[in-house]
Formats: structure tokens, C-alpha cells, sequence
């Protein structure tokens, strides 16, 4: 028996498709291009030159891995082969250059998944469940009594959407510690996911008060979604809320009229919904990750490397001041001892 591992291309399409997955539907089918080229990659089992199994990972913001695409023929399950394949995804994974995080996200009733996942020492970061629905009129009816019908103000300014971002996401004392990058795709609070292009990407909107804010940006999954970002539990209790989302979502579905809302919640927000919420909350998400030691030891030798230049022109700008003193002085003892001698003329 011969076993190899490697990286699949468009060109294996036909092996893939001759995978007996036991899946009823398997969207790969249709993305399969997608995972061979560009942020993505797909690695293959091959038992005897035959495909036996599969996985792979996406780069998210340029230093985040999400892992993924895990089948395995059902033929030759029972024998650690998707363990192994996806073992290998992470490890290529972790020596890519800047990558800081590398996870997966299976849903709550796939156990093979989840075991897989454990075996190769993935941590449980977060449970999530997503919240979809075109139609958010219970919601609205359910505000709070006092939180009366009010539009959030947009933020078009990039500082002011990135201080708020620093005084939430980024503020060590915040609780919130998961952001919800893209749906489907959460990661642990980076800086890397918040580049000022991208913020400058999404519509921030703020209430009345100035305490609260919102993030809505589009996307494009099987399923057009308006992504719903906001970092408190509170919501249920913010006037005008669900009314600025409720807008937003209308304007964009007159050009996506199947679009909709995409909303992820914790077990702490859902407690906070009204009886009669419009989503569909019978599973849930479940965030492994593993964070890679060498792209800290990186970011604390770059850390390093910018105090010992900062200290450097410090020193430097130090003893530019010293000579500078030293000019100075040395004119005044000058000027000093010919006033001096001019005196001792004087005295003559």
C-alpha cells in the first residue's frame, strides 16, 4: 500500500468527484475552482493513487487560517485518515508567514467533525449561533417600551469608526473576545482584522447618545446577507436599533431582493430575544482554534527591534542636544574671557 499527501489543483476535479462522500449535497461541488488557487488550498489523501480524503484552509485578513473541507471516502473511514489529512492542513497552515491564528468551525451536531477536531488539539474557543431572517418585524414590536422609534446616525469618518473599534474590540478590558469576520468565519479579537480598508469598508452607525454603535457590511455566500456586528447584549433595549437594520436591509434588497440578515449570537443574546424571534436557533457553531506561538515570538522580536530603534534615536537626538549644549558653551566661556580680558585693558 502506498500513502501520499498533496496539494490538489483544478486539474483533480474528477478524483474529487469520485469521492463516495455519504453527503446528500455537497456544495465543494460547486466552489471546487475556488479551493485550489488564490487565499485558499486543498490537500489530498491518496491511498494506492486513489483519493481518500480531503482538506484545507482559507486565509482570512491575511494572518488568520480558517480550516476546513474535510470529507473522507466511506470506504476507508474508521482508519484516522481525515485526522491525519487535516493534521496536515494545519501544520502547512502554521508556517505560512504572519499567520497568527489557525481554526476551524463545525456545526454543533457534526460529532465526527468535532473529533476529529480534538484529536489534533484544537482548543473550544466559542459556541455561536446564526441568526437569519428576512423579516424583522417582531423584533421591532418587541423593543423595549422605552426605547422609542429613532434612525442611529452613520459614521463616514474612518477615526471616529476605528476609536470605537479601540474602545470595544481592541480594549483588553472589553469581554468581547470572538469577532464575527465574515459569516460562517468568526476569529479571536487581532488588529489584522480591522486594516483601515476594510473598516473603511463597512457602515458604522451610532445612537443618539453616542454609546452605543453598530457595524452592517454586505455579503456574498450561498445566500446574500446584510452582516450584523454589535458587540453588547443590550439590543432589545436600544431605540431604534432594529429599525436602522430594518432600513439598511430594504435598501439593499431592492437590488438583492433574496437578501438577508445575518446576525451572530452568543447564548447571551439569545436570552435577551423576545418569544416570537424570526430565527431558526436549533444549532449552533462551535469556534476551535489554535494560536501559533511563532508569529508572537515574530511580533515580539519586531516589538524588540522598534524599542532598540526607538532607544537608538533617542540616544542619537541625546547626543545631538549634548553637542549643540557644548557649541553654546563654548561660545560663552569665549565671550566670557574676552569680556574678561576686556576689563583687565580697562584696569590698565
Amino acid at each position: 500500500m502506498t500513502k501520499e499527501i498533496r496539494l490538489l489543483t483544478k486539474s483533480d476535479f474528477n478524483l474529487y468527484k469520485s469521492m463516495q462522500t455519504g453527503l446528500k449535497e455537497d456544495y465543494m461541488l460547486n466552489i471546487y475552482p475556488g479551493l485550489t488557487d488564490g487565499v485558499s488550498r486543498l490537500f489530498g489523501l491518496f491511498i494506492d493513487e486513489q483519493l481518500v480524503s480531503t482538506a484545507g484552509y482559507t486565509v482570512f485578513a491575511n494572518h488568520q487560517v480558517m480550516l476546513g473541507r474535510l470529507r473522507s471516502d466511506i470506504r476507508f473511514r474508521g482508519r484516522n485518515y481525515g485526522t491525519e489529512i487535516l493534521q496536515y492542513a494545519m501544520d502547512q497552515a502554521l508556517v505560512l508567514p504572519n499567520v497568527e491564528f489557525v481554526g476551524a468551525n463545525t456545526q454543533s451536531d457534526n460529532y465526527s467533525a468535532q473529533k476529529v477536531i480534538e484529536k489534533i488539539n484544537m482548543t473550544h474557543l466559542t459556541t455561536l449561533y446564526e441568526g437569519q431572517t428576512q423579516d424583522l418585524s417582531s423584533l421591532i414590536s418587541s423593543q423595549h417600551p422605552s426605547a422609542e422609534t429613532t434612525s442611529w446616525s452613520k459614521i463616514d469618518d474612518l477615526g471616529h469608526k476605528q476609536e470605537w473599534i479601540k474602545r470595544t474590540y481592541l480594549n483588553e478590558e472589553f469581554p468581547v473576545t470572538i469577532f464575527p469576520f465574515e459569516a460562517y468565519y468568526p476569529f479571536p479579537v487581532s488588529e489584522s482584522l480591522f486594516k483601515d480598508e476594510l473598516v473603511e469598508s463597512w457602515n458604522f452607525y451610532e445612537n443618539e447618545d453616542q454609546t452605543r454603535y453598530l457595524i452592517l457590511w454586505e455579503e456574498e455566500k450561498d445566500d446574500h446577507y446584510l452582516h450584523v456586528t454589535y458587540p453588547w447584549t443590550d439590543f432589545m433595549d436600544q431605540a431604534g436599533f432594529w429599525e436602522t437594520v430594518d432600513e439598511q436591509l430594504s435598501i439593499t434588497r431592492r437590488n438583492k431582493p433574496e437578501t438577508q440578515m445575518w446576525i451572530d449570537l452568543s447564548e447571551e443574546k439569545i436570552k435577551k430575544l423576545p418569544e416570537n424571534h424570526p430565527f431558526d436557533l436549533s444549532f449552533s457553531w462551535l469556534l476551535y482554534g489554535t494560536f501559533n506561538p511563532n508569529a508572537y515570538h515574530e511580533k515580539e522580536s519586531e516589538n524588540l527591534t522598534t524599542d532598540l530603534s526607538q532607544a537608538y534615536n533617542s540616544l542619537e537626538f541625546l547626543e545631538n542636544e549634548l553637542k549643540e549644549l557644548e557649541v553654546e558653551l563654548d561660545k560663552k566661556i569665549e565671550k566670557t574671557e574676552n569680556l574678561k580680558q576686556s576689563l583687565d585693558e580697562l584696569d590698565q
